[in-house]
C-alpha cells in the first residue's frame, strides 16, 4: 500500500493536495492497484485494441468476427467485471501481443498501455513489470504521466472536469468521472481537517 508520506511527496511534485491524488485513485480503481488475489488490476478496452491493431499495420476488420469478444470499433460502456479482464487480454494477445498489452489500463490509476512513454517507460512491457511490483511504482507512473501531459494545473486548481476530459477521454461525462472525483476529494479533504 502507498504510505501517506509517498502520497504527500507525489502531491508536492505536482503542487496539489494529497486528497486530490487519493480521489483520482479511488475513482480509477477503487483505491487499489491489485485485486483481492494480489493480481494487478487491469481493464481491457476492445475499441482501443481496434486502433492499436491498425497502428501495428493489421486490419481489424479481418478479425472482428473471430475476436468479437475482444475487438470492436466503437466504445461501449459495459466492460464486464474486473475478474475477467486478464482473460480478455490473454485472448487478444493471441491475435497481436503488443497491441493487446497497449489496449488495457493498469493499476491504481488505470494508465493505458499505449501511454507507457508518458508514464516514464521505454515500452509497455517495462510499465507492466514495474506496476506489478507495487502501488508505489504505479504512483510514480501516474505522476510522470501527469507531468508529461501537463495536467498538474488541473489537479492544483481542482478543475476536475478539465482533468477528467483529458485523462479519461470523451466518455468521461457518461461515466461522471469528474463528479465522482470531486465527491471523493471532498471526503478525503474532510478526513485531513478532522485529524
Amino acid at each position: 500500500m502507498i504510505t501517506a508520506t509517498e502520497f504527500e511527496r507525489s502531491a508536492r511534485i505536482i503542487g496539489c493536495e494529497t486528497a486530490v491524488i487519493r480521489a483520482v485513485a479511488k475513482v480509477e480503481s477503487n483505491g487499489a492497484g491489485f485485486d483481492a488475489q494480489g493480481k494487478l488490476k487491469i481493464l481491457f478496452e476492445p475499441h482501443v485494441f481496434w486502433k492499436q491493431l491498425q497502428a501495428q499495420g493489421i486490419d481489424p476488420d479481418r478479425h472482428k468476427t473471430a475476436y468479437a469478444d475482444v475487438l470492436y470499433k466503437e466504445y461501449r460502456q459495459e466492460h464486464g467485471p474486473y475478474n475477467i479482464q486478464w482473460q480478455k487480454l490473454n485472448r487478444a494477445k493471441q491475435l497481436q501481443e503488443t497491441a493487446a498489452l497497449q489496449s488495457a489500463s493498469y493499476g491504481m490509476f488505470q494508465i493505458m498501455g499505449f501511454n507507457f512513454k508518458a508514464a516514464g517507460f521505454t515500452n509497455v512491457y517495462a510499465m507492466i513489470n514495474a506496476f506489478t511490483i507495487s502501488e508505489d511504482e504505479q504512483l510514480k507512473g501516474f505522476i510522470n504521466f501527469i507531468v508529461a501531459n501537463k495536467l498538474s494545473a488541473d489537479l492544483r486548481e481542482k478543475d476536475f472536469t478539465a482533468f477528467a476530459r483529458k485523462y479519461n477521454g470523451p466518455a468521461y461525462a457518461k461515466n461522471a468521472y469528474d463528479v465522482k472525483i470531486r465527491q471523493y476529494y471532498q471526503q478525503f479533504a474532510q478526513e485531513v481537517t478532522k485529524r
